[in-house]
């Protein structure tokens, strides 16, 4: 009796890493060679599996359509593959490994384009397919050293990376079209740059991110990718040295950029050590990056002396002790509707102090003015300015880190020697920028003036009054009521001033 052969239902596997043409013309062409091998063969194809623009280099990247033709060769809906090239399928030794097991257990046919049939059911098959699969696996890698290479070389350069999305308040220009079209240059963005001038200006002022991730919101500006800011977004964004018009490169500034600054240099080193120090404060204190913003203005400032007494006027030893006096919290006062700070008892506290915050916030704001007033007085000669003994510190360290830097290509020294050096100067000099950007956030809430700052406070949100408060108070100590315990005393309120 004549038999014919079985008539081979065909999955057709296409794929390109870079689609820089943006139309999927590539696995067009890979397609139509695949149907015309399948035709001669006399095969039918019943489905075509693409993953355009996807790397097969890096097995994390997942590939969808990949993924979907292993489990129809598992379910059995196909028995055959035809793909361009073996490269198509796998680049990876360990992805080859696993198509071998189960195109042996389903006896599934492949055939290829351009290098024919491959058996993988016998030990030559398999043995080609590996030198295949090595051979992929060595211009992944030689392509991966150009490709950092060529980063390389536009890190030093200060130039622009031909990837990622367009940066808030610069405009790219670009030769060609497309997602893969050539990034020329760039140039600032006239409606986003005031944006983050504004921002870095208020953020060096002590305000929260979480106020101008609001501000941004209300105002209705979006991202570059047409999403609402997020802390992070702004975090970034202000953390970023791009916008001082320096190359920086996994977190460390390499130089003078190809495109222009937003903001000084200078402002901008402050900003990233000011945004990293609080991230660890409230990180210490709330649990999170960016504590929210809260209803009111003082919240977190004002603190009971119920766990540490002193006397009032004298100076408090608490912190120096290594102790902390027990933080106040918002409620209502039972008898009426009146908001009050209270030490809780739930929390640690005494559970009997309160103060009424109509009584307090008013009392504070008189007060900043006129700290403001006295610090604006002495902003030209202030003799406790520490930053200029920091900038002289700092110049040292980095000198010395550039010098043990230098030392890393000599050989004098064991690698570990070097390392522990230059991790010690990291940290002296990311304690020195902290703490000058900290004396800058008083520095620069002088500079608004007393005058202006009284203009302008009754239009300030919560969140930007806030973090005023916090530029220039360390702490608000709340000591025992007097009598007659009916009548306000402003005495009771003790400022400790930063």
């Amino acid at each position: 009796m004549k038999t014919t052969a079985r008539v081979r239902r065909v999955g057709i596997y296409v794929r390109i890493s870079d689609d820089r043409e943006g139309g999927g013309l590539g696995v067009k062409r890979q397609e139509d060679d695949c149907r015309l091998l399948a035709a001669s063969l006399g095969w039918t194809v019943i489905e075509v599996y693409v993953d355009n623009d996807v790397s097969a280099a890096d097995r994390r990247k997942v590939r969808k359509d990949y993924r979907r033709m292993l489990a129809d060769i598992e379910n059995e809906h196909i028995d055959a593959i035809v793909s361009w090239h073996p490269d198509r399928l796998y680049r990876q030794p360990a992805e080859l490994e696993d198509l071998i097991l189960l195109v042996e257990r389903k006896a599934t046919e492949i055939a290829t384009v351009k290098a024919g049939d491959l058996d993988l059911s016998t030990p030559h098959g398999r043995l080609v397919a590996r030198m295949l699969g090595a051979i992929a696996k060595y211009e992944v890698e030689h392509k991966q050293e150009r490709i950092l290479r060529k980063v390389e070389e536009l890190v030093a350069a200060g130039k622009i990376h031909n990837s990622g999305h367009r940066p808030f308040g610069y405009t790219r220009l670009f030769d060609g079209e497309g997602p893969r079209r050539k990034i020329l240059g760039e140039i600032l963005n006239e409606a986003e740059v005031p944006y983050v001038k504004d921002w870095a200006a208020r953020a060096l002022t002590g305000e929260k991110l979480h106020s101008l991730v609001m501000d941004a919101i209300d105002k209705g500006v979006k991202t570059t990718t047409g999403g609402d800011f997020t802390y992070q977004a702004m975090r970034a964004l202000l953390m970023s040295a791009r916008i001082s018009g320096r190359k920086e490169h996994k977190g460390v500034i390499k130089g003078q950029a190809v495109w222009p600054k937003i903001i000084e240099p200078e402002d901008s080193d402050t900003l990233r050590a000011l945004l990293a120090k609080r991230s660890e404060e409230y990180r210490a204190e709330f649990g999170e990056r960016d504590a929210t913003a809260l209803k009111y203005p003082l919240s977190g400032l004002v603190r009971c002396t119920c766990k540490v007494p002193h006397v009032v006027g004298e100076p408090c030893g608490c912190k120096e002790a290594g102790k902390q006096h027990h933080k106040m919290s918002t409620a209502q006062r039972g008898d009426k509707d009146m908001p009050i700070y209270t030490c809780k008892r739930d929390g640690g506290g005494c559970g009997g102090r309160t103060i009424q915050i109509p009584d307090l916030e008013p009392l504070l704001e008189k007060l900043l003015f006129k700290r403001v007033e006295e610090v604006e007085a002495l902003a030209e000669e202030d003799p406790n300015d520490p930053r200029p003994a920091l900038e002289a510190k700092l110049k040292k360290w980095e000198k010395a880190k550039a010098e043990w830097e230098e030392e890393a290509l000599t050989g004098e020294h064991s690698p570990r020697v070097i390392l522990n050096a230059i991790a010690k100067l990291d940290e002296n000099i990311n304690k020195a920028r902290r703490e000058a950007a900290e004396y800058s956030v008083k520095a620069n809430l002088t500079e608004i003036g007393s005058a202006e700052l009284r203009k302008a406070w009754t239009d300030y949100s919560v969140s930007r009054k806030q973090s005023v408060y916090r530029g220039l108070i360390r702490e608000i100590l709340i000591h025992p009521a007097t009598r007659p315990f009916n009548v306000w005393n402003p005495d009771r309120v003790e400022v400790f001033w930063r």
